[in-house]
């Protein structure tokens, strides 16, 4: 009988100790469980900040892409600058009245003598096409440099007084192409195909397109018909490689895509609508969207000529700059030899 009281004590000491430690683990517990709640409040605090943090980044990375961007294309535009300059006094781009003036300036200038050289060429072509010139003009060497040297989708005309101190030595990039090769030497410059160029009253459809923004419109020489902005949204260029570039650049790709088939859309009902006045589709911006646009890559089915050309307007399209678009669609560039 007393083996089995002290038994029963001996259990009930055990059991107090355990329960005690059992307390003893359970306050921990509830020590260790506000620990972690605490850190887990810190390690999302931590994750939102580094969010932000990668965000803040990607955006000024987007910045530097951007600047880095630009100040390429200024290096680029001072080299060919650089590169003109060394054998043109000067370059100038004129509107379409400006240019008429000047020409008429040009226009009314006599010779004593048959030493005034008129020459018009075609897109693509030299004054090595010309029949007989070669032969019987001497050019200077850096008049032949610089004709080599500008490419122009219009072709050019070249107004060359051949005498030693000569008052005009201009070479003009017209806004549209040259009808009709061919060269004269004279008393007076042969102004009449650039002069009829320059004020005939053609409509033509411009296109300004780039990704997220393209302007479409339908002008005369004096002012727009009817024009439309077609805007949509474009992921920006992904900087970042693996996976994940692949990933942006394929949605990025189907942003174009869409922004594509919306300005498709306003380009042919603008064109259909006028199409038994247009004479010339002008396109200047991303060469495979205009291409896009205008359906180019799936055969161009209009019976009016696409010319590529440069148009840049240097500020995003609003309302108060929509008229410049045309005046740089009919401007011509000159260069003073």
């Amino acid at each position: 009988m007393f083996g089995k009281l002290f038994n029963r004590k001996e259990l009930e000491k055990k059991v107090e100790i355990l329960q005690k430690r059992i307390n003893e683990l359970e306050s921990e517990n509830k020590l260790l469980f506000t620990r972690l709640s605490k850190q887990e409040v810190r390690t999302k605090k931590a994750v939102s900040d580094k969010q932000e943090a990668d965000l803040a980044l990607k955006k000024a990375e987007k910045k530097i892409e951007k600047l880095e961007r630009t100040l390429e294309n200024l290096k680029e535009e001072k080299q060919k600058t650089d590169e003109l300059t060394q054998t043109f006094k000067r370059a100038v781009t004129l509107t379409n009245a400006q240019s008429c003036d000047l020409l008429s300036q040009i226009g009314s200038v006599r010779s004593r003598n048959e030493d005034l050289v008129t020459v018009y060429l075609h897109p693509n072509e030299s004054i090595t096409d010309l029949s007989e010139f070669e032969s019987t003009i001497e050019l200077e060497q850096d008049v032949r440099y610089l004709m080599q040297r500008i490419e122009s989708p219009t072709g050019m005309a070249l107004f060359y007084d051949m005498k030693r101190m000569g008052m005009v030595r201009m070479l003009m990039t017209p806004p549209f192409p040259i009808a009709e090769s061919g060269w004269k030497l004279d008393r007076a410059f042969d102004t009449l195909q650039l002069q009829e160029l320059l004020e005939q009253n053609l409509a033509i459809c411009i296109v300004l397109a780039h990704a997220g923004e393209t302007f479409i419109g339908i002008s005369n020489r004096e002012s727009f018909i009817d024009h439309k902005v077609v805007r949509s949204s474009v992921k920006e260029k992904h900087t970042k490689g693996g996976w994940s570039q692949r990933r942006f650049e394929r949605l990025r790709d189907e942003d174009i895509k869409h922004h594509a088939e919306k300005a498709r859309s306003v380009f042919e009902s603008l064109v259909d609508e006028y199409k038994a006045e247009i004479k010339m589709v002008v396109a200047s911006g991303e060469h495979n969207l205009i291409k896009e646009i205008t359906g180019a890559n799936s055969g161009y089915r209009y019976p009016f000529p696409l010319l590529f050309r440069s148009i840049d307007l240097k500020a995003k399209i609003e309302k108060h700059n929509i008229d410049k678009i045309r005046m740089l669609a009919w401007s011509a560039r000159w260069y003073i030899i």
